[in-house]
């Protein structure tokens, strides 16, 4: 490049190298630029359910953008106040402050993975009598539950400076990249580079396992791709009422559950065949996120459908199929950056939860009730709960 523009623009020996120079540095700009993955990043806007504006460059009109929201950033690197973003197919300006950039590996493809993430076989869960009767057993409808995803972290994933693990005694048991270790303390699981598989084990420590995915709930259940759902089993056996005398997690975990909407998709899966529509409850996440209708679907190594992540690093099989979970931004008030509205427990009638719009207008029930998914579990005719085996 040196070279070409010296023999197109004779200048004097210093003066042509600076404007080469100049020029060298101008086309690297513009071809990163064209060629750099896109930057995405999260909108903040909190104490505000009518959203924030965000003005069209150089027009007096402006659109409103809400908390959670995942834009891309036009101007990366840009160091005014100010930000190009683009929603969908519209490009406004909005404070950078108020922008939160959120990295990752875009070289990564979580569904090129060679793991199988074939479901299990309902005979790896049910006893013979249970399979042959389950047509039999009686359906209780759970009414509308609202999917998210999620899945165990890869180190390739989330690469960065490497810091010590340490299990609950304190004892140092591996190092990876904090960035890593991090997005384990959020999915609840994960595999290192070096092959270790850590597990979060609360305030900041973890364990190695040893196990084909990862750990459930407790009570030595396990999580498998595609037949794991995480729920609050608190918020289960309201539901069951009194169908189940003292009812509580250890009652309940492992619970056989049924998603009509799953088997009418006719997803098919890693082994070719349609998914069934059976999971088993054997898993649970942070009151904070999974409580109510809320359900968290494992799906292995794939994408957990994030919203500020290219479709490539963020697909699964059932998102693939248009099973859409919920995104931050179904939530339209935020007191604080991960601290959002949740419809009243008392405006949600027992089983199921259907709030009215005018009860509710905050949060998904109003803002995406077309994601909820009707959920059924069974009783045996003894009145006895079908569940899964560890």
């Amino acid at each position: 490049m040196l070279f070409f523009l010296k023999k197109l623009v004779p200048l004097p020996s210093g003066s042509g190298i600076l404007l080469c120079i100049l020029l060298l540095s101008l086309f690297s700009s513009s071809q990163f630029s064209q060629n750099a993955p896109p930057v995405y990043a999260k909108v903040l806007c909190i104490n505000s359910p009518e959203g924030c504006e965000c003005k069209f460059p150089e027009k007096e009109q402006s659109i409103r953008v809400f908390h959670g929201e995942a834009v891309i950033l036009e101007d990366p690197f840009t160091k005014s106040e100010t930000s190009k973003i683009r929603r969908s197919k519209d490009s406004c300006i909005y404070p950078r402050t108020n922008l939160k950039p959120l990295a990752y590996q875009h070289t990564f493809r979580p569904m090129q993975t060679s793991l199988d993430h074939s479901p299990k076989p309902l005979e790896r869960f049910l006893s013979q009598e249970d399979l042959e009767r389950l047509s039999e057993f009686q359906p209780t409808s759970l009414g509308a539950y609202y999917p998210t995803y999620y899945h165990l972290a890869l180190e390739e994933a989330f690469p960065g400076t490497e810091v010590a693990a340490y299990s609950p005694s304190g004892k140092e048991i591996g190092r990876a990249s904090a960035t890593f270790l991090e997005q384990v303390r959020w999915e609840g699981s994960g595999i290192a580079k070096d092959g270790k598989k850590y597990h979060f084990a609360g305030e900041g420590k973890y364990e190695l396992y040893d196990l084909e995915w990862g750990w459930g709930a407790g009570y030595n259940y396990q999580v498998f791709p595609y037949r794991t759902l995480a729920v609050s089993f608190k918020d289960l056996c309201e539901k069951i009422g009194t169908k189940i005398s003292s009812c509580n997690k250890s009652k309940v975990i492992g619970t056989l559950a049924y998603i009509p909407k799953i088997k009418e998709k006719k997803i098919k899966m890693q082994n070719g065949k349609y998914h069934d529509g059976y999971f088993c409850l054997n898993d649970t996440g942070s009151p904070l996120y999974i409580r109510d209708d809320r359900v968290d679907m494992f799906v292995g190594v794939h994408g957990g459908g994030s919203p500020y992540q290219p479709q490539e690093l963020s697909r699964n099989l059932f998102l693939d199929a248009g099973i859409h979970p919920l995104y931050p931004s179904d939530w339209k008030l935020y007191s604080s950056e991960k601290e959002r509205f949740w419809c009243p427990k008392e405006k949600l009638p027992r089983n199921p939860f259907s709030p009215s719009e005018s009860e509710c207008k905050l949060d998904y029930h109003a803002q995406a009730p077309e994601k909820g998914m009707e959920m059924r579990i069974f009783f045996r005719k003894d009145g006895s709960l079908v569940r899964c085996r560890t």
